[in-house]
C-alpha cells in the first residue's frame, strides 16, 4: 500500500512538473507570436506616422516658397518648391510601402490627388507671367485652399495610422491575458496538487506515524496489547499488529522465567 503510494505521488509531482512546463512553453510561445506581430504592426504605422509628418513639414516649406517667390525671392522660392515635392513623393512611395490598414491606400490616394492638385496650382503661379497682385488673388483663390485640403488629407493619414497603434495596444491587452491563462491554470493546478498530496502524505504517512509514537508513549505493560487505532491495512497496520506480537513474546518470555 505504501509502495502504491510512493509511486502515486511520484506520479501527480511528475504529471504536475509536465503541466508546469507545458503552461511556461505556452506561455513563451504566445509572448512570442504576439510581440513579433506587434512589433512588424507598430513599425510599419511608426514609419507611416514619420512620413506624413515629413510630408506635413515639406508642404508647409512648399507654400513658403511660392510665397518667397511671390514676393521677389524667385530663385530660394523656386528652390525651396522643389526640394519640398522632392520630400513629399518620397515620403508617399515609403508610405505605400508601410500599409497596414484596410482603408489606408484610399487615405494615401487622397493624399495624392489633394497634393497633385496643391502643386498643379503651384506649377502654374511659377509659370505664369501675370503680376504679383494677380498671382496673390489666384494663391488667395485657389492654391491656399488647396493646400489647406493637402493638409488635412495628410492628417487623416496620419490619424489613421495613430489610432491603429491605439488598438493594437489594446489587442496586446488582450492577447497577453489569454497568453496568461494557462500560467494561471498551471499555478492553480499546482496548489490543487499540493493539496492532494498533503491530504494523502498527512492521511497514509504522518497520521499513522504518530498514532503510533503516542501509542508507545502511552503504553504501559498492565495495558495487554497496544492499541494505536490504525484503521487501515497497510504496513502502518502491520506494525502494529508486529508490535503487539513482540509485547505478547516479551510477556510470555517473562512469565516462563
Amino acid at each position: 500500500m505504501i509502495r502504491s503510494l510512493k509511486i502515486k505521488i511520484v506520479l501527480s509531482l511528475s504529471l504536475l512538473i509536465v503541466m508546469l512546463m507545458a503552461a511556461g512553453i505556452m506561455s513563451i510561445l504566445d509572448f512570442g507570436k504576439i510581440g513579433n506581430s506587434v512589433d512588424a504592426v507598430l513599425k510599419n504605422n511608426y514609419q507611416s506616422i514619420e512620413s506624413a509628418k515629413k510630408m506635413l513639414d515639406a508642404v508647409e516649406r512648399e507654400d513658403s516658397g511660392v510665397l518667397l517667390w511671390m514676393i521677389g525671392n524667385k530663385e530660394p522660392g523656386i528652390e525651396t518648391v522643389l526640394s519640398a515635392d522632392s520630400v513629399i513623393r518620397k515620403a508617399i512611395v515609403d508610405i505605400e510601402k508601410n500599409i497596414t490598414e484596410t482603408d489606408e491606400p484610399r487615405y494615401v490616394i487622397a493624399v495624392m490627388d489633394e497634393y497633385e492638385q496643391y502643386h498643379s496650382s503651384i506649377k502654374k503661379i511659377l509659370e505664369d507671367g501675370r503680376s504679383n497682385e494677380e498671382l496673390k488673388r489666384v494663391y488667395g483663390a485657389e492654391t491656399n485652399s488647396l493646400f489647406l485640403k493637402t493638409k488635412e488629407a495628410i492628417n487623416k493619414l496620419m490619424v489613421l495610422n495613430q489610432n491603429q497603434m491605439y488598438r493594437q495596444a489594446g489587442i496586446v491587452k488582450e492577447q497577453s491575458r489569454r497568453a496568461m491563462m494557462p500560467a494561471i491554470v498551471s499555478i492553480a493546478a499546482a496548489i490543487i496538487f499540493a493539496l492532494l498530496l498533503y491530504f494523502f502524505i498527512h492521511t497514509y504517512f504522518i497520521r499513522p506515524v504518530r498514532q503510533l509514537i503516542s501509542s508507545v508513549k502511552e503504553y504501559y505493560p498492565e495495558k495487554g496489547q497496544l492499541v494505536a487505532g490504525i484503521v487501515s491495512k497497510d504496513e502502518f497496520k502491520k506494525l502494529e499488529e508486529e508490535i503487539n506480537q513482540l509485547i505478547y513474546r516479551l510477556r510470555r518470555a517473562k512469565n516462563s522465567m
